[in-house]
């Protein structure tokens, strides 16, 4: 109901365009041309126009876009909230020991979320600083049952800290010799293996 006195003023100067254009052609075709008269009026259709044009994108344009975005994605109807949502909701605040917290509840819910798991290592190390509460959290992840790929998966991840964050050459090999063994011929074996290689490469650079 608010736009109806917009609607009522974009009618009114749609209608003074279409008369000022008529009075301009009329005085064009005329016999005698009032330059100047025509050049006010048609200076008139162009000023009033674009007003009309500006008015009428302001009032319609959204509510044709919403309509359009209602049409085809529903947007009004209630979505289901992802379980990290909160998680995320948090880590976009900075707040990200709560982000944490969000993540141990996702984890809580559904003991197959391992990105959950995941996400609290990075965020541990690569946040807070908190590296070895990372690899204490994740080693105690993996004293339960996992499918193979799985505790391959966190294994990978438990590598990450040993050796990206604290540095322990002897038991980032120590978690990448127990995948290969593990998994032999999975891509998960293969990466392990190139993992070793990579860092037995940089010791022997260091050295």
């Amino acid at each position: 109901m608010r736009s109806l006195p917009g609607a009522v003023i974009a009618l009114a100067l749609a209608y003074l365009t279409f008369v000022l254009f008529r009075e301009a052609r009329v005085a064009y075709a005329s016999e005698t041309v009032d330059a100047s008269k025509v050049v006010v009026l048609f200076g008139g259709v162009v000023i009033v126009g674009v007003a009309t044009g500006v008015l009428f994108t302001s009032l319609f344009m959204p509510a044709i876009g919403e309509w359009i975005g209602n049409f085809f994605f529903n947007p009004d109807e209630e979505q289901e909230k992802g379980p990290h949502a909160d998680a995320l909701a948090a880590l976009a605040r900075g707040d990200y020991q709560r982000a944490i917290e969000e993540y141990r509840s996702a984890f809580q819910k559904d003991e197959t979320d391992t990105h959950a798991l995941s996400e609290i290592v990075r965020i541990s190390c690569d946040k807070l600083r908190d590296c070895d509460a990372a690899a204490d959290f994740l080693e105690q992840a993996l004293e339960r049952d996992w499918p193979p790929e799985d505790a391959a998966f966190l294994s990978s991840r438990l590598v990450d800290v040993y050796w990206n964050h604290q540095h322990n050459a002897a038991r980032a090999r120590a978690m990448l010799l127990q995948i290969i063994e593990t998994l032999p011929g999975s891509k998960f074996a293969a990466n392990a293996q190139h993992r070793l290689h990579e860092i037995e490469r940089q010791l022997a650079h260091q050295g």
